[in-house]
């Protein structure tokens, strides 16, 4: 499931009531309320994603995660504020563009599962509007001041040429059958010279039977045992004998072998500088953020929140 998708659900409150003048708030930012009903909400929403387990004779845990929604909710009203201090928005083409492609990933499962998360959808989408609108802010406020040197993107690379390293590989194809004795005709067509590819088409169960049985390049350990041994002891060219697993009886041909390399920083530039840029934004995203709540006039009612809440 994708991430947006999560976290959105996860923020899902109660929304559209209107601002009656006895509804309760647990907050107050720069002078905005954060209402009462909307933080049981997102309370009730957390804890029934967690285990029943988690609050089972442990009030301290309640209260921490009690505390830890208030602040939640306090954060997102800070930097909404600094959004619409800075004009920022996300118009309803932006919208409909991500919801489409947000749909396409789950067809005709995406309405159903709202429904069984007991979510609306128009507040679902306004929830995500809110998402879209944080990650356009950071990259204003925070991202766009960003730069890289070429010079310090060498440096980096000389300090850690782990990053450019390119683990061992190996092109290979297979034929996979349920079969011991099938395995075992097969392997014998094969020595007497028949070609591998159209006897994966013919006769292998896997899903690359229609590529000739290519499974594509394949890094070390990325196969379960026994195949990933034969696979890095096959010469190029020789066929392996029967290996059996738990999905059934394998014959590898392997067709490329790829060595493990260092790829000069020339190679891997841009994948040096994104890693940097990472490690910068996330180190300006927490000073960000800081300030803005260090700036933030903050009011908690204590009276409220003490209440015991349902």
């Amino acid at each position: 499931m994708p991430l947006v998708f999560l976290g959105v659900l996860c923020l899902i409150t109660a929304c559209g009531r209107d601002d009656l003048p006895h509804r309760k708030h647990v907050a107050t930012v720069n002078g905005e309320k954060i209402y009462l009903d909307e933080y049981r909400a997102r309370l009730n929403t957390q804890k029934e994603l967690l285990s029943p387990k988690t609050f089972q004779d442990s009030s301290d845990k309640r209260e921490l995660l009690e505390k830890e929604i208030l602040e939640s909710m306090i954060t997102e009203k800070i930097v909404l504020q600094r959004a619409q201090a800075l004009n920022l928005s996300v118009s309803d083409t932006e919208l409909e563009k991500k919801l489409t492609d947000i749909r396409k990933d789950y067809g005709d499962n995406f309405f159903d599962l709202l429904r069984q998360e007991n979510v609306r959808y128009e507040d679902w989408r306004e929830e995500l509007r809110k998402e879209m609108l944080w990650d356009k802010l950071v990259a204003a406020d925070v991202n766009a001041s960003i730069r890289i040197a070429e010079d310090e993107a060498e440096d980096y690379f000389n300090k850690n040429p782990g990053l450019c390293k390119t683990e061992a590989s190996v092109r290979a194809s297979q034929i996979v059958v349920g079969d011991a004795r099938k395995a075992d005709e097969i392997k014998a067509r094969l020595q007497k010279g028949e070609d591998f590819s159209v006897v994966a088409t013919q006769v292998s169960t896997g899903p690359e039977a229609v590529r000739g049985g290519d499974l594509g390049l394949i890094s070390r350990e990325t196969m379960p045992e026994p195949l990933d041994k034969t696979l890095f002891n096959l010469p190029a060219g020789k066929i392996s004998p029967v290996v059996k697993s738990a999905y059934g009886y394998h014959i590898f041909k392997v067709t490329d072998i790829q060595p493990a390399r260092t790829r000069p920083f020339s190679d891997c530039k841009e994948d040096v500088m994104a890693a940097i840029r990472a490690q910068k934004e996330e180190a300006a995203f927490a000073v960000w953020l800081e300030g803005l709540k260090m700036k933030a006039v903050v009011k908690k009612e204590i009276p409220v929140l003490s209440a015991k809440t349902p």
